[in-house]
């Protein structure tokens, strides 16, 4: 199966005769459609020459509690001033959950990618940068208003420091969130991976709970991973939906 339109024609055919599909989808999708991505070595630098600490360590709970100034300086610049676009990948998930088809969308994307393309059934483990709350009244903010606060954002009516709802680092995620995610991982038929390997986080932590027919790969990366994965497409993720024609 080198060539590519056979790879394809057997990606739809499963698809196609999937009753319970499931997508995982990773951080090179966000990155394809042009998300904030500070692992890309030029902006890593970029920050640590600006902040002298990793985003790592800026993007990070002890960090947000101790020094919320700098965090928000940092946030606004670089986490939430390139939120991508939507490619037309995007919009192929949308159909084939309007089909009946995809039954559920897993992502530690942070950007809503899948929901602003109209995806109903999303689990975002990590939050989102489009919901900002107040700890302290649970008044909740769009994302403008944090853009366009003026240091550090608070809320309007009892003036506590707006918080992210995003999963910052050292932070635990929603448990109930992740058994749902895995609860949907153990149901489906077929397992398709996107913009990740079989090794990476969100894929390995969900891939142990997949009882069913095949898992659809489908990464720019080579990985040596790869081998646990059915049908593997070394392309990328939102091109290759695009290509299915679906």
């Amino acid at each position: 199966m080198e060539n590519l339109k056979e790879m394809l024609d057997l990606v739809r055919g499963v698809i196609q005769e999937s009753k319970y599909l499931v997508c995982l989808k990773g951080v090179k999708v966000s990155t394809e459609c042009g998300c904030t991505n500070y692992r890309v070595a030029k902006d890593a630098y970029a920050i640590e020459k600006q902040y002298g600490l990793s985003a790592e360590e800026m993007f990070n709970a002890s960090y947000y509690n101790t020094r919320v100034n700098e965090f928000y300086d940092f946030y606004k610049k670089y986490m939430i001033s390139q939120l991508g676009e939507l490619k037309e990948g995007l919009y192929v998930l949308k159909r084939l959950e309007e089909q009946g088809l995809l039954k559920c969308i897993i992502t530690r994307d942070i950007f809503s990618l899948a929901k602003r393309a109209g995806c109903r059934n999303v689990l975002e483990l990590h939050g989102s940068v489009y919901k900002n709350f107040c700890p302290h009244c649970r008044e909740e903010y769009s994302i403008e208003y944090v853009q366009n606060s003026k240091g550090v954002p608070r809320c309007t009516k009892c003036k506590t420091v707006i918080r992210p709802g995003v999963a910052l680092m050292g932070e635990m995620l929603d448990n109930g969130l992740v058994s749902k995610a895995s609860e949907e991982v153990s149901k489906a038929d077929t397992l398709i991976v996107l913009g990740s390997n079989m090794k990476a986080n969100l894929t390995s932590m969900m891939v142990q709970y997949f009882q069913g027919d095949k898992i659809i790969l489908i990464n720019e990366e080579e990985h040596y991973a790869d081998r646990l994965a059915d049908i593997v497409l070394h392309a990328k993720p939102m091109e290759t939906l695009e290509k299915l024609g679906l």
